[in-house]
């Protein structure tokens, strides 16, 4: 079978759990070898700020080489050409031994060489492995994989940089054997990366085409006003982070941190990434990039001025937290700023676009590398006639850069991407930020308990965001989370998705018709009314009865006779349900109660019986609950009778009659039992609602009865009974509300 340079659904699934494993071992190998580790290296033989700034920039400095590379290597697959560099790129650690027989500026020259040549690699590697990222991603998960990725990177390096601050805590170690020990376990763990990078499903190879040179590439990007915006918007945030690597510095040299004391800075810096990965990740798949990149770019301006001018002799503690908040911000933009290039990066050509934008990154870190060390010089000068630390001059920068960010970003188009004030509207919100993530974790499990749970916290959720969200899932034609989504807009109404309800109940052939039928009861309204009484006369009898309840719940009365007639008419328990939740609310003179006691009933057998009376006390909200007795009946025969009895031992006719009716009831004398409850009736003046009860008790034909009737007739006689007793009762301790307020009806 041919196929082609994208990847299945399965290859991307294997690809990317292969590449989660390659971030968390490259997480922990970075950490060792790279920037912090070999900053230190440097400046434990005296490196002065202009190499100090040049190691802070390496990284990005080495993109210079990428112009020959998509020539040089074209053809090549990009995961076996990833494998090999990366591979080379961790052996070069084990020249750092030599620094043992070396010193002064010999020491210095070979930690720079060595690094650039880490560097130099590294950024080859980097042009194969964005490629390989692209082809796990579509644009649907886009969001979601970056952020995934991100969190793991960063949950690895907080491991690392708790193991290099133990390390280099250990007295009996100097920081020299220290630091090179933390250069050979990055050397291992870069192995392990690699191994399993090269597992990950690929056949993208590196294409060049004749005058198709990153130099061209750069002028025609360049030359789109979107995309010129977002590469800007990308080097400024590499920048940034340049810029604030000089912190390492800065804090070991005007500050007085120990090495160790800087590792544990750097920790800080690691778990504000990690943060800004997890939490970040619901809200930039929901709103899109711009709001992120805007409302991080001012935080960000804030915290490298508050790093300009802040005094060197402040403790460690607060060095740490201005570090945890910057870096936050700062990851923030940086991974917002990649998804945007990510969405312009072309599907062909991937690796010299790759090569074009990180070469144009290395022009500008050669600038900032060297302007770092040389403003972190003047900043000593400065620093005497205003008010700035040693470092100072270096953050300005990095300030003035993400006031441009938040400018630019205000006029980069993206699709799908929420307005920045719809966005802060949305986000300053706690129970929209609980409802994306409750999404997030009904798309992620596949357990139907743990799925059912989220469903229906979704549903009933009052935040604003909640009705947009569920709008969505109820554009999926078939799945069972639609249907408890629809059941949810019934209990916790939202007008805003009418629409949707009345179109699901006209069609006659969606999945969920019913439901949006059922749900349709909440709505009351001219439009409701109008869907419903066309669904009334729809050839689907069950559709006729679901329709005949939702109207009676919205208080609709024009087809109350249609209804009447089709509830005697019905030979359908489910229907005849329904059409006695429409007839209760409504008709006002409860006629069907009649129906309910009459031999047309019984004939139908005791179980129906039994689910009539049940949901006749549970529209008059009547306790106990008569399906309670039911049940306890149905294990021993007598206990329904004795439970209610106990319960209506406050009236006088059951006190006086309890032990005749459970002789008769166990005689099995149900008419006589009638005979009894009829006779106390008979005089009995009761609410104005039970009136159709007592109306329909009294004209029972002792003929048809049977247990169920016979214990549902005792159970409403005690109800009339004691509804006087109770409201005297609530009036003279002034409780609100009544016997048969309506509260406990049933709402199904």
């Amino acid at each position: 079978m041919n196929r082609t340079i994208y990847l299945s659904r399965l290859e991307r699934r294997i690809g990317s759990d292969y590449y989660m494993k390659f971030t968390s071992w490259n997480g922990l190998g970075v950490t060792f070898l790279g920037e912090s580790t070999v900053t230190l290296l440097a400046m434990n033989f005296g490196a002065g700020n202009l190499e100090l700034g040049i190691i802070s920039a390496m990284l990005y400095m080495s993109g210079i080489i990428l112009p020959i590379v998509p020539r040089l290597l074209r053809g090549g697959n990009v995961v076996t050409l990833g494998f090999w560099i990366w591979l080379l790129r961790g052996s070069i650690s084990l020249a750092y031994l030599a620094l043992f027989f070396i010193n002064g500026r010999k020491a210095v020259f070979l930690i720079l060489t060595l690094y650039g040549l880490f560097c130099i690699l590294r950024t080859v590697g980097m042009a194969m492995i964005n490629t390989v990222q692209k082809r796990l991603m579509v644009s649907r998960t886009q969001g979601e994989v970056l952020f995934r990725i991100s969190a793991s990177f960063q949950g690895t390096q907080i491991l690392s940089r708790i193991i290099s601050f133990i390390i280099l805590s250990l007295k009996h170690l100097t920081d020299l054997f220290g630091l090179l020990t933390l250069q050979g376990l990055g050397f291992f763990t870069n192995i392990l990366a690699a191994l399993n990078f090269k597992k990950i499903p690929n056949r993208t190879k590196v294409e060049y085409k004749k005058g198709e040179n990153i130099f061209v590439l750069l002028k025609r990007n360049l030359k789109y006003t979107p995309q010129r915006r977002i590469l800007i918007i990308h080097w400024i945030a590499l920048g940034q982070l340049i810029l604030f690597a000089m912190t390492v510095p800065f804090l070991r040299r005007s500050a007085g941190f120990s090495t160790a004391a800087v590792f544990l800075f750097t920790i800080s810096l690691s778990l504000a990434a990690f943060l800004a990965s997890i939490m970040l990740r619901l809200i930039v798949q929901r709103t899109g990039s711009r709001p992120l990149l805007f409302f991080s770019a001012l935080p960000t301006a804030l915290m490298f001025l508050l790093w300009t001018f802040i005094p060197a002799n402040y403790t460690p503690a607060l060095f740490s937290i201005m570090g945890f908040v910057t870096m936050f911000f700062l990851h923030s933009l940086g991974l917002a700023a990649s998804r945007l290039v990510i969405s312009i990066t072309p599907d062909e050509g991937s690796v010299v676009f790759n090569s074009m934008e990180t070469f144009a990154t290395s022009i500008i870190a050669i600038l900032l590398g060297f302007s770092a060390g040389f403003l972190a010089d003047i900043s000593n000068s400065a620093a005497e006639l205003i008010a700035i630390n040693n470092f100072g001059l270096v953050f300005l920068p990095g300030a003035i850069g993400a006031l441009l960010q938040a400018v630019l970003i205000c006029r980069v188009p993206e699709a799908g991407s929420l307005s920045l004030r719809e966005s802060l509207r949305i986000i300053i919100n706690i129970d929209n930020l609980k409802t994306w993530q409750t999404l997030s974790n009904l798309e992620a499990t596949a357990d139907p308990v743990k799925r059912r749970t989220l469903v229906q916290a979704m549903g009933h959720s009052r935040a604003p965001i909640a009705s947009h969200e569920i709008g969505k899932i109820l554009s999926e034609p078939l799945s069972h989370e639609k249907g408890e989504l629809i059941d949810s807009l019934f209990f916790t109404p939202r007008p805003e998705l009418l629409y949707f309800l009345c179109t699901e109940a006209l069609e006659p052939l969606t999945f969920h018709r019913d439901r949006a039928i059922f749900a349709l009861g909440a709505y009351p309204g001219e439009r409701t009314e109008e869907v419903l009484e066309i669904l009334l006369h729809d050839p689907d009898k069950r559709i006729q009865a679901i329709a005949a309840k939702s109207l009676g719940r919205i208080g609709s009365t024009k087809n109350l006779e249609l209804i009447h007639s089709r509830w005697q008419e019905s030979s359908s328990l489910h229907q005849k349900l329904d059409y006695m939740i429409a007839l209760f609310h409504a008709d006002p003179e409860h006629r069907y109660i009649y129906d309910l006691f009459s031999e047309k009933t019984v004939r139908e057998g005791e179980r129906a019986e039994r689910t009539y009376f049940t949901l006749l006390t549970n529209q008059f909200g009547m306790v106990p609950a008569l399906g309670l007795l039911y049940r306890e009946e149905s294990a021993r025969y007598g206990m329904g009778l004795e439970l209610l009895l106990e319960e209506s031992r406050d009236t006088k006719f059951v006190l006086d009659k309890s032990g005749e009716l459970i002789e008769l009831w166990m005689m099995e004398e149900f008419q006589k039992i009638w005979q009894l409850c009829q006779n106390a009736l008979r005089n009995i003046q009761t609410h104005a609602l039970l009136e159709p009860l007592l109306g329909a008790l009294k004209g029972f034909p002792e003929s048809s009865a049977d247990a169920a009737n016979t214990l549902a007739g005792l159970y409403f006689s005690y109800q009339i009974f004691t509804s006087e007793a109770e409201n005297e009762t609530q009036s003279q301790y002034r409780v609100p509300g009544g016997l048969f307020s309506g509260k406990n009806r049933l709402r199904r």
